[in-house]
């Protein structure tokens, strides 16, 4: 549901300030956000967290009736997952290695949860780049621009880094633990 939310947030916003005023644009965020934070209680606190940023963007929009506010939603949403990232490496319980053992279903040796742990750094890096874009994008006037990477655009960052990350455990990793 968040990918999805991702994919429409942007071209959402703008189709919605074509047709009505920033409060009714606003007031419906605030509406269905809401809604999305009611479904997410039973979930648990961490499912909470992005419903309830979409509600604080919501009520800042209508409290300031500044369109910049609703740009910057992607910008924040960016910058709390590269501090995560961070985070999770610096306590050296990468979210990566988490993510990963949900995909993979199986135990790693030592060394690929070091090379994993390790990789953490680079996909801060890779976050952080998509952050530098984002607030580019949010400072630019080109609006097109904004609708684009702020609903497709930064998956693709995101997309070219996991095929690094791809390349570089196929061909870096995995030969050196072959000819070790």
């Amino acid at each position: 549901m968040n990918m999805f939310l991702g994919f429409i947030y942007a071209p959402f916003v703008f189709i919605a300030l074509r047709y009505f005023d920033i409060k009714m644009v606003s007031m419906t965020l605030f509406i269905l956000s809401l809604m999305w934070l009611l479904l997410s209680l039973k979930k648990g606190y961490k499912e909470m967290a992005l419903p309830l940023l979409y509600l604080i963007i919501a009520i800042a929009t209508f409290v300031f009736q500044e369109f910049i506010i609703l740009k910057t939603l992607p910008l924040i949403i960016s910058t709390l997952i590269t501090l995560l990232i961070l985070i999770s490496y610096v306590n050296k319980q990468s979210i990566i290695i988490y993510f990963a053992k949900k995909i993979q279903k199986k135990e790693f040796s030592k060394e690929e949860e070091l090379y994993i742990h390790n990789s953490t750094l680079f996909w801060f890096f890779v976050s952080a780049v998509n952050v530098g874009i984002h607030l580019s994008v949010l400072l630019n006037n080109n609006i097109q621009f904004w609708i684009y990477y702020s609903s497709v655009g930064w998956y693709l960052v995101f997309i070219v880094g996991g095929i690094m990350q791809f390349l570089h455990r196929k061909l870096v990793f995995l030969k050196r633990d072959i000819h070790e």
